[in-house]
């Protein structure tokens, strides 16, 4: 039995060691647990307490209330809580007879994959926005119930949950001039060939002057667009290079390159190489 004021008797808790290879190398869950707790429940991690690892927990029945960045949110029924216990964090029950599971998250990135997520979507994640979220979780937590589970299996689950995490769709979050510089990059996959792309062609297709483009495109999108078309044209021209018998100049050409020496010398400046020795490296 835990002895923590509000968990009840029927509430386990289970303890992994991972041993070197693990601990080094492979994302695990040290610590995992299955709580009932009523409504006397009360967690709180202070600055003198803050551990190097993170938390996922999901609330199956009841309510908690989490303190956590200078914010309070209830985590009903449904909810994933996500976070780094390198911060000070609170959470307490909101209701009685409160179900949830939880575990830590140990990897060489955990931190900077939970905080991006945490970035992203806050630390309270509703899972019916993906069906897999549940499922994944609860896989997490019932390998961890085995005397010994499989730490390979188990580390590709836990980053598996944080993947799926990630690439929860943030469109409804989205404003409109965002999605304006989302379908501009779209455009541009998908027209990169086209010699008639440039800059300014771009900004007003979305209604906006050349120089807001600019500046809007790469805080969105942490590049310029001309980087970004160039890594575009680039990235197929690898593509041909190694999947194709086409010349050097044909390539250049069908990619959107004003000539095959300017080609040479952006594929030289991205790679090192120039394209016959990426194309000798890798075909």
């Amino acid at each position: 039995m835990l002895n923590d004021t509000g968990i009840l008797p029927d509430s386990v808790r289970y303890y992994h060691e991972p041993d070197a290879f693990t601990a080094a190398y492979l994302y695990h869950a040290p610590h995992v647990g299955i709580y009932h707790c009523s409504r006397d429940y009360q967690f709180q991690r202070t600055a003198d307490t803050c551990l190097n690892i993170c938390q996922a927990l999901l609330v199956d029945q009841g309510e908690l209330s989490v303190h956590y960045r200078g914010e309070v949110c209830r985590a009903a029924a449904g909810a994933l809580v996500l976070l780094d216990c390198r911060e000070p964090h609170f959470y307490h029950a909101a209701s009685d007879d409160i179900h949830f599971r939880w575990f830590h998250i140990v990897g060489c990135s955990d931190s900077a994959y939970v905080n991006e997520i945490i970035r992203s979507h806050g630390f309270v994640i509703q899972t019916a926005r993906s069906p897999q979220i549940e499922p994944c979780f609860s896989q997490i937590v019932s390998a961890a119930a085995q005397e010994n589970p499989n730490p390979h299996l188990l580390s590709v689950r836990l980053q598996t949950l944080l993947a799926l995490l990630a690439s929860l769709s943030e469109e409804s979050q989205k404003s409109e001039l965002e999605r304006s510089i989302d379908e501009s990059a779209q455009y541009i996959e998908s027209h990169y060939a086209d010699k008639d792309v440039t800059i300014p062609f771009l900004a007003a297709r979305v209604a906006l002057s050349t120089c807001y483009y600019l500046r809007k495109f790469k805080e969105y999108r942490a590049i310029t667009p001309h980087q970004y078309l160039q890594s575009v044209r680039l990235r197929a021209a690898k593509q041909q290079l190694t999947t194709s018998s086409r010349s050097v100049e044909e390539i250049a050409e069908g990619c959107g390159f004003c000539n095959t020496s300017h080609f040479v010398m952006a594929f030289r400046k991205a790679t090192g190489m120039t394209p016959l020795q990426y194309r000798t490296l890798w075909k």
